[in-house]
């Protein structure tokens, strides 16, 4: 069997047992989850590692060097904030071609310094190695979290409101006008690819949320909403409906599509990388919560549906009328269809 016939969800399905941990005392969370939750004698440890390669994540020419270390690094602290934790070390390994210079490699690790000075995240070493073709970038990031306030993908509860911490399908509209280099203002076309390049962190809402009580679930958006929150639901055992009303989409990514003809739904939902926070909380809570985020950063929390009974995930429209919400998002070992070229972490 190949790897695009099983799929990459199916094979970390295939590859987890007999990777249950030796000491069950230690390890509260393993595979499975944005990070893994480790005791650690106070507060919970957090671990989490992501890969950006070339030619798969990224293309060398489209993308700056220190934009790339940014991003490299700002994948690992997006699963940080999902699990509703601290970040507070990195380690990166760096697997580097012949044809990336020294004054490039610079610039790379100058984006990664920057945003682990403004996040507080402490650079403690990894590896480096040589690569025949491809740049290859892995980092494992470590944090914390209180005990008790840890959020995971499984918790999710019936009645629970599904919120998202910005808008949706912007990285996926910056990688389009990347490949295809529409005729929009220049001001669209720098909004969608400064969301692909730069993605937002959620760190402050991320402790927000979690000290809340009130949110009970959580998930980084890297593989597009219609995947990541089946994870949520398949994991907690509950369905979803999702109102196509209130899905917050950016005015830039409304003029690629007029533009471009692509389907802004597809965007939105199928879309990968975008790193926008999605949690579900205590319906009775969310004005409460939307009202503390404001305060505190300015952003503002989307209510885009509930947690309903059963096992199906519904898209709702503004007539009421709801079907299934079919769109998978990113797989990394299934071809990818022309129409959705968008890859996730």
């Amino acid at each position: 069997m190949k790897l695009s016939e099983l799929g990459e969800f199916a094979f970390i399905d295939r590859i987890t047992p007999g990777c249950e941990a030796a000491d069950p005392r230690r390890v509260l969370r393993g595979i499975g989850d944005d990070a893994a939750v480790i005791e650690s004698g106070g507060e919970l440890l957090l671990v989490t590692t992501d890969m950006l390669i070339e030619r798969v994540h990224f293309l060398r020419g489209t993308i700056s060097f220190r934009q790339l270390g940014y991003k490299s690094l700002a994948v690992n602290l997006s699963d940080i904030a999902a699990m509703g934790g601290v970040p507070h070390e990195a380690f990166i390994s760096i697997a580097i071609p012949p044809t990336v210079s020294v004054e490039e490699l610079d610039e790379l690790y100058d984006g990664m310094k920057a945003l682990a000075r403004d996040t507080g995240v402490n650079v403690l070493g990894g590896d480096t190695t040589g690569s025949k073709a491809d740049l290859c970038i892995n980092i494992a990031v470590t944090g914390s979290v209180p005990r008790g306030e840890v959020l995971y993908r499984t918790g999710a509860r019936v009645g629970d409101r599904i919120l998202v911490t910005g808008t949706l399908g912007d990285s996926a509209g910056g990688l389009t006008v990347l490949l295809e280099r529409p005729d929009l203002p220049d001001e669209v076309a720098q909004a969608l690819l400064q969301a692909h390049y730069l993605p937002e962190l959620y760190l402050t809402e991320a402790r927000i949320l979690a000290a809340s009580g009130a949110a009970h679930a959580a998930i980084d958006l890297s593989d597009g909403l219609a995947s990541d929150l089946r994870h949520v639901c398949r994991g907690s055992g509950v369905g979803a409906i999702v109102n196509e009303p209130a899905l917050p989409l950016s005015g830039a990514l409304r003029q690629l599509c007029a533009v471009t003809g692509h389907d802004l739904l597809r965007l939105a939902l199928g879309g990968g990388e975008d790193y926008r926070l999605l949690t579900t909380v205590d319906g009775a809570r969310v004005a409460e919560l939307q009202s503390t985020v404001a305060e505190r950063t300015g952003r503002t929390l989307f209510d885009i549906g509930e947690i309903v009974a059963g096992d199906s995930i519904r898209l709702r429209h503004a007539d009421g009328t709801c079907r299934p919400l079919a769109l998978s998002g990113f797989d990394h070992f299934v071809t990818r269809s022309p129409e959705s070229p968008v890859e996730g972490s």
